[in-house]
């Protein structure tokens, strides 16, 4: 409900600055369907077996809270304990060293060792990605587990309240995964026979693996989720041009709403995430360059479109390249602004190489702002300037910089600077005038270091996904696998006869059931390695051979 309330707000100051509706059926909303959560059914149980007082049988909401679902459903399985559950060979860190969960239930801690520690060999001060639900799910999913219980890290943030558990988001894994209270946690691990705190010592102190089988102890879980499917959309004016060629400026206006699982502050999940940076500051900047350029009459049309459903995989965007409201091969170039309000003098402008004229341009600009301006070449960055360029459309992400408030509930308006974000403002202005005046169309460079949308929490960076692929995943494909919507001429993929259509599903030996398993699976190996991928084509599978390169 929150989400149509923001695309009324800004549908509203659309039409009361002269916007032309350029939406579905002459509205100013273009409409389409996501997986926006999960409704619970009625057969969860969650239950022990070879306690000293035999079987229990927990009770949800009390003793348990979902997590993720999906897998094959086993009636017993072995329960073994993993520490924190991280595999991060990058910080000599590895959990699993050693251990087997092959049809095991896997026991582990919530967040990472030496949290808020200065000689932590993760960041110490912040969560790294490790630290998520989502990882620590797909690192256990891949080394065979059938389910994975998360033990509060009650040492670290206190007691986990129940609100934060009722909040949790509820997502298909391909794995059932739960947390267990703090009283159900320690009488598990006590049930080895060790101390909690001599495992939480041990581990934080040595910093290597504590991991061992639960003997006797087995476990059975069952999990009732089904997809609940709602219409969410697009706000879309324009200011109509003098010819049928048009330039489309964007924002996301969505965000996290009380967290879930792609909260970067797993312990403040339930509050709310009001996204004041990410990505309120750059949807202001869209209504502020609406409001500057109603009533004028450009040479090309301008389309102001605020996006939904950017967090979840660029689907908004998807949709509306599937779907213009002008031609997209009347669209002259996309300029994307996400997070646009926390600038310390830096402005990142990517996409830069997509037309050989961005960058004369920019560096001319370059002398008048007071901003100092970093390129990168390749349209790089996880947002909807993506679902443009993978249609070869020049495209700009203007972008002033990751924070420690990134996904965390302390995103919020106080911390914008308004004059920095003025300065990002006026450079968009001054690309959008320079687009609008020239004559010649621009021509669209295809850089083939132009990586792949993966999952994961850093923007304008790219790093830590593994090696080139060179696919284009379709963000809105939930029917299980991996559905390539394109394949990158000359990319890897491409040699080894992958298709557009194709679903991936399986990846180097590994079921591959979602884009978490496939962007985790391909981090794990090194260019030059030659993977067995499976596709199905067509009701048909097929298998190929793919060569991994370096990703740029």
């Amino acid at each position: 409900p929150e989400l149509d309330r923001a695309a009324d707000y800004i549908a509203r100051y659309f039409e009361a600055y002269g916007l032309e509706p350029a939406g579905d059926e002459g509205s100013y909303s273009q409409e389409f369907e996501i997986s926006v959560g999960y409704k619970q059914g009625e057969n969860n149980t969650l239950s022990f077996f070879g306690l000293p007082d035999q079987s229990v049988h927990l009770e949800l909401g009390r003793d348990y809270w979902p997590l993720t679902y999906g897998g094959e459903p086993f009636t017993a399985a072995p329960v073994v304990f993993a520490g924190f559950g991280i595999s991060a060979p990058e910080y000599n860190y590895d959990d699993y060293r050693e251990l087997d969960v092959h049809g095991k239930v896997v026991a582990v801690y919530d967040h990472e060792p030496r949290e808020h520690a200065e000689n932590s060999p993760f960041d110490g001060r912040e969560l790294t990605p490790h630290a998520t639900v989502t990882s620590k799910v797909i690192t256990a999913k891949q080394r065979g587990a059938l389910a994975l219980l998360l033990l509060p890290d009650s040492f670290n943030h206190g007691p986990q309240s129940e609100e934060a558990n009722l909040h949790a988001t509820v997502e298909d894994l391909g794995m059932p995964a739960v947390r267990l209270s703090r009283e159900w946690a320690d009488r598990l691990l006590e049930l080895s026979g060790r101390d909690p705190k001599e495992i939480r010592r041990w581990i934080n102190g040595h910093l290597t693996p504590y991991s061992f089988h639960i003997e006797g102890v087995q476990c059975s879980l069952q999990l009732d989720f089904t997809k609940v499917r709602r219409k969410v959309r697009n706000v879309v004016g324009k200011i109509p041009g003098r010819s049928q060629e048009a330039i489309l400026i964007g924002a996301h206006y969505d965000h996290l709403g009380l967290g879930g699982n792609s909260s970067l502050a797993p312990d403040k999940i339930g509050e709310i995430h009001n996204g004041a940076d990410d990505n309120a500051s750059g949807t202001a900047g869209l209504l502020q360059l609406a409001h500057d350029l109603a009533g004028t009459r450009p040479s090309r049309t301008i389309l102001l479109v605020a996006f939904a459903g950017e967090e979840l995989g660029l689907l908004g965007s998807r949709h509306y390249a599937e779907h213009p409201s002008v031609p997209l091969e009347q669209t002259v170039a996309m300029l994307n602004m996400d997070m646009i309000g926390r600038s310390t003098g830096e402005l990142l402008i990517g996409g830069v190489g997509t037309a050989q004229e961005f960058e004369p341009l920019l560096q001319e600009l370059q002398r008048e702002s007071s901003l100092t301006f970093r390129f990168a070449e390749t349209p790089r960055g996880a947002s909807d300037h993506l679902s443009f360029a993978n249609k070869n459309i020049p495209v700009q992400l203007f972008f002033s910089g990751l924070h420690s408030d990134y996904h965390r509930p302390s995103d919020d308006w106080p911390k914008i600077d308004l004059r920095r974000t003025r300065e990002v403002l006026q450079v968009v202005r001054i690309v959008v005038g320079w687009l609008d005046t020239r004559q010649k169309r621009l021509q669209f460079v295809d850089l083939a270091s132009s990586p792949e949308r993966t999952a994961g929490p850093l923007r304008g960076s790219g790093r830590g996904y593994g090696p080139s692929f060179g696919s284009i995943p379709d963000m809105g494909f939930d029917q299980g696998g991996v559905r390539f919507a394109d394949i990158r001429k000359d990319s890897p993929a491409d040699r080894a006869g992958l298709r557009g259509g194709d679903i991936l599903i399986e990846f180097d030996g590994k079921k591959i059931d979602n884009l978490y398993d496939f962007t985790y699976a391909l981090r794990a190996r090194q260019p030059g390695d030659v993977v067995t991928v499976v596709v199905s084509r067509e009701g048909k599978t097929l298998g190929a051979e793919v060569r991994l390169e370096e990703r740029p």
